[in-house]
């Protein structure tokens, strides 16, 4: 197990992208913050095997240690392949199912490396919708807190749906979505953590999406149930410990829909 990680460094935001995507929705729209399916990128169908692709040229050599996707609809038949250049050598390259859960799936490195373009291509030969969207993506690095959360963290789920009662007392309920929110409170922040977090929240406040990752180490269908990506707000920052090097926070992270 290792102590919960955040992504805040998204290069995907800053990157030089390119790639495939139907003209009303290109691939720029993954430098958007929104999860919307009308403000993403989509692919649309080419025949057996069809997928999409993006490349992400960054602005320099960069480490990174985690590739996702968010809010798409994938299916369980898609597979991805990551690949990393740095210069002209291949650092990483990779073809795996997607494992998605919950319209997203995870690449998590064992540690982070170093590189200066990223390529993601997906396929999903099976999907019944007969194109692909995904509106938002995460390419960067993790960053993982001197000591890992308190079990005293909770999970919400917010449920949209509007319910219909006939005279007959006939109930007719139109879901609509589900939307996931974390409170994070985490009780043993050292000195040294609390630099980040400020960095972190001041990035948040502009409206820019955070990853969270309970245990970076679980399988890639396990993060992909656990993880969330979205809009990150915190609470006081405490010293409850007096001296010691020990500080206290929650924070609330709700998914971006």
């Amino acid at each position: 197990m290792e102590n919960c990680g955040f992504g805040w460094q998204n290069y995907i935001l800053s990157a030089a992208l390119s790639g495939n995507g139907i003209s009303g929705l290109p691939v720029s729209n993954l430098q958007n913050p929104y999860g919307a399916a009308s403000l993403g990128w989509r692919i649309a169908a080419g025949g057996d095997g069809w997928g999409g692709y993006f490349k992400a040229a960054l602005s320099s050599v960069l480490p990174i240690r985690v590739v996702s996707l968010h809010r798409a609809n994938l299916s369980s038949s898609a597979s991805w392949r990551i690949l990393i250049h740095n210069g002209a050598t291949v650092v990483f390259d990779q073809t795996v199912p997607c494992s998605v859960q919950n319209g997203q799936c995870f690449q998590v490195l064992p540690a982070a490396i170093s590189g200066d373009t990223v390529e993601v291509t997906v396929w999903d030969s099976g999907n019944p919708d007969g194109f692909l969207s995904i509106p938002l993506a995460y390419v960067g690095p993790l960053w993982q807190p001197q000591r890992n959360y308190a079990s005293s963290s909770t999970e919400t789920l917010t449920i949209g749906q509007q319910s219909t009662t006939m005279l007959n007392g006939t109930e007719f309920v139109d879901a609509r979505y589900v939307q996931r929110s974390l409170s994070i409170t985490h009780e043993s922040y050292g000195d040294a953590d609390i630099i980040v977090l400020r960095q972190i929240q001041r990035v948040a406040a502009s409206g820019q999406n955070i990853l969270f990752l309970p245990d970076p180490s679980l399988p890639s269908e396990d993060l992909a149930s656990a993880g969330v990506f979205g809009r990150l707000s915190g609470g006081d920052l405490s010293n409850p410990y007096g001296p010691a090097d020990r500080h206290a926070q929650t924070f609330t992270l709700t998914e971006r829909l």
